[in-house]
């Protein structure tokens, strides 16, 4: 494979990132073409010791999604880190994806619990305030001062349920980013070894 070849398949298969990074990456590429070709190594030999195009496409798209999420670990980072990691072949990570699948809807339903617990702290604070300004026949609100503290509590409980989600999600991000990057390292360095 010539490096003309060799780098149509690679930038087709590089993903999306960042004009910036994808330059680098291309650009060290290329170096190591003509690196080479001035040691006077034919250019199918370097194509070779990089090896497949779309392997090593794959690696620095992986590269970039761990960097990416470790640095934001926003779910739809760690999710495309997962699913860069399952594209390189981690079976380890396949077996994981069920385990992930359950925290991750664990941790939106407690999301989603806290909002739901702030909304109806809200809607019974507010009731009771409008009952006792405009006298509403309809509400059987005994003690209005217990109830007004009453949603207040359940509103404050519901943001600092919302509050401790998020933070457990940035952490949980972190920790399955640093899992794949730890992995990608893992089959760099035994296809590196093959190779050599």
């Amino acid at each position: 494979m010539t490096q003309a070849e060799y780098m149509a398949v690679f930038t087709n298969r590089l993903g999306k990132m960042p004009m910036q990074r994808r330059q680098e990456i291309i650009e060290d590429i290329l170096s190591h073409f003509r690196e080479g070709a001035e040691e006077g190594v034919p250019e199918e030999t370097l194509a070779d010791g990089l090896g497949a195009p779309d392997v090593l496409a794959r690696e620095y798209s992986a590269q970039f999604a761990t960097e990416r999420a470790t640095v934001k670990p926003s779910p739809s980072n760690v999710w495309r880190v997962i699913f860069a990691g399952i594209g390189m072949g981690m079976l380890n990570l396949m077996f994981m994806l069920p385990i992930a699948a359950v925290i991750f809807s664990l941790w939106i339903s407690l999301l989603v619990t806290g909002g739901a617990l702030v909304l109806s702290g809200l809607a019974v604070f507010f009731v009771v305030l409008v009952d006792l300004i405009a006298h509403l026949p309809f509400a059987l609100i005994v003690y209005p001062t217990v109830s007004i503290f009453g949603g207040l509590c359940i509103a404050s409980l519901g943001g600092l349920m919302i509050i401790g989600m998020l933070y457990l999600g940035r952490w949980l991000g972190r920790i399955t980013a640093k899992y794949v990057a730890a992995n990608v390292d893992i089959i760099i360095g035994r296809r590196k070894q093959n190779e050599a």
